[in-house]
């Protein structure tokens, strides 16, 4: 049972008791709600006469939150006379309003006129007490609170794992208000449902009653509506909680519902259940907001750490995936006899879309490709993957471009989705013969630069991964010296301006012939377009993989 004491110090008691005597000339004594006195007399009374006789001395109770905790008796009363006077006195040394005075006769009743002055200075003495417990109070719950949340902000920040956050929030929500359970409820938005995240002292029973839709959920939206606590006075009897039933089979009476929200966008909800009905008080409910508000922080935090470790783990990966992938790439071109041979490589992302290949084969033949898949990335990645492995595989005992091509795309068509496609040109360099027999699957036409005239390649058919049904034709071309051969990738065709225009094929026949006719060697060949594509692009971002690949007859 809470007394006077509790809330304001003895000193201070006796403090104003002593003014009250002083003012007004009557003895008064403080007792607390046990009748144990709490001050001392602030005038020693000489006569036993002078005290009050017959029934008990009038006394006023002092009540605070509804409960009582003390109060004020007169013991003596004051000399008759100048009632009026000394009324005045005491609501100028309690520096208090006079009007209060006589405002204070309707919490004692009406007194008749022999006692007016006794029960008038009673009443306003045990208003002043009344107000200095509840300022005294206030500042109490105030300093808890400011304490409580001091001391979960270092909790929470010294936390990095959702779960382990979560966890904390629940436990510690239980532990400061005493409630039955908590739990916390994240907003998925994706599906808009409050997914159960964290829980303590809720059966899995309970947590099994089904799901909880924020759009079904009157509660839950009425909280981020407002973003203020939500109060259930009974779960099993009010019509806004969507499982009574099982609210009362977990024994569940009352409850809040707290919004958590961080930057003014939903994270989810924390719930604290109460077995009994409860009103809950201003600091409760107050408190329950500043943990939710914490909590939330502490719950983004955790979730970007989160995302930021996976994002780590995932640009390990890429970088891993990204080595693998140049290890496919050849380092340099071979030094093979009547050929000056070289490629670029320069892709837009880690992992490329791109790729060529010099394929040594028997009998003085080698293999040329270059490729370019559909899309960026990882997707990309594996998809052209895929295409290399599935070329290297049916050369080794083909010699037939057209039947290679078709059953690779056959392969691709059958492990494949059908937005997935990649374009290929293959050709083979018969060295002893000098001559190029090639088949194009959709690729851009590689340039044949002869005596100053410039021809594409387009022999062959459509894209590999597509049509499952699709034939591709060949065509043999007999080589020379000063033969050069250009095989790129739309990334150098497609190459964009600030003024939204692209590089464009005749830009890059333009370039390639005058290079050949500089006498440049296959390096210098493709450095030279690498340069004016650059040059013509500026500053802009490459939008996707450059690769190119240049033959030169020597």
């Amino acid at each position: 049972m809470p007394t006077l004491t509790d809330y304001v110090d003895a000193a201070t008691l006796q403090r104003l008791q002593d003014i009250v005597t002083q003012v007004t000339g009557a003895q008064i004594r403080l007792y607390g709600a046990d009748g144990q006195p709490v001050t001392q007399a602030s005038v020693l009374v000489d006569d036993p006469a002078d005290m009050l006789e017959g029934d008990a001395p009038p006394r006023v109770g002092v009540v605070v939150d509804g409960e009582l905790v003390g109060r004020i008796v007169l013991e003596k009363p004051a000399p008759a006379g100048g009632a009026a006077q000394r009324l005045e006195q005491l609501a100028a040394a309690l520096e208090v309003e006079p009007g209060k005075l006589r405002a204070a006769l309707a919490a004692v009743g009406a007194p008749d006129s022999s006692d007016l002055a006794a029960r008038q200075m009673l009443a306003l003495t045990a208003e002043v007490i009344r107000r200095l417990c509840d300022q005294e109070r206030q500042l109490r719950d105030r300093i808890e609170e400011l304490t409580t949340l001091y001391k979960l902000t270092t909790l929470f920040a010294a936390q990095l794992d959702l779960a382990k956050v979560l966890d904390t929030v629940v436990k510690t929500v239980v532990d400061i208000t005493g409630v039955k359970a908590a739990a916390i409820r994240l907003l998925d938005r994706e599906t808009n449902e409050l997914a159960i995240e964290a829980v303590t002292n809720l059966s899995d029973e309970y947590l099994a009653k089904g799901r909880i839709l924020l759009r079904d959920s009157v509660l839950d939206r009425q909280a981020f509506e407002t973003g203020e606590v939500v109060y259930v006075e009974d779960e099993q009897n009010d019509p806004r909680v969507l499982y009574p039933a099982e609210a009362k089979r977990e024994g569940i009476r009352s409850a809040l519902i707290a919004p958590l929200i961080y930057k003014g966008l939903p994270v989810g909800a924390l719930r604290v259940y109460t077995g009994q009905v409860k009103r809950f008080s201003r600091y409760e409910i107050s408190l329950v907001k500043a943990i939710a508000d914490q909590a939330a922080a502490a719950i983004v935090n955790a979730q970007l750490h989160e995302e930021t470790l996976r994002a780590r783990d995932l640009q390990r990966q890429l970088q891993t995936a990204a080595v693998v992938q140049r290890r496919m790439i050849p380092a340099q071109p071979p030094s093979l006899p009547g050929l000056d041979l070289a490629a670029v490589y320069v892709p837009s992302l880690e992992i490329s879309g791109d790729f060529y290949d010099f394929i040594e084969l028997p009998e003085g033949n080698l293999g040329l490709t270059i490729c370019d898949v559909m899309g960026k990335g990882v997707p990309a990645g594996l998809l052209m993957a895929a295409v290399r492995a599935s070329l290297r595989a049916h050369v080794g005992d083909l010699f037939d471009l057209s039947e290679i091509l078709r059953r690779v795309n056959r392969s691709l068509c059958a492990d494949t989705l059908h937005s997935a496609f990649a374009t290929l040109f293959y050709g083979v360099i018969d060295l002893p013969r000098m001559g190029l027999t090639y088949a194009n699957a959709g690729h851009e036409p590689p340039l044949f630069i002869r005596d100053g005239h410039v021809r594409p390649l387009t022999s062959g058919g459509t894209v590999l991964g597509v049509e499952p049904a699709a034939v591709y034709s060949r065509e043999t071309v007999k080589l020379k010296r000063g033969d050069v051969i250009v095989m790129a990738t739309d990334g150098l065709i497609e190459a964009m301006n600030f003024h939204d225009e692209q590089f464009g094929h005749e830009r890059v026949a333009a370039a390639a012939k005058t290079a050949v006719e500089r006498g440049l060697n296959a390096d210098g060949i493709a450095k030279h377009l690498l340069w004016e594509m650059r040059r013509f692009a500026g500053l802009r971002d490459r939008g996707d993989d450059v690769t190119l690949v240049v033959v030169r007859v020597i």
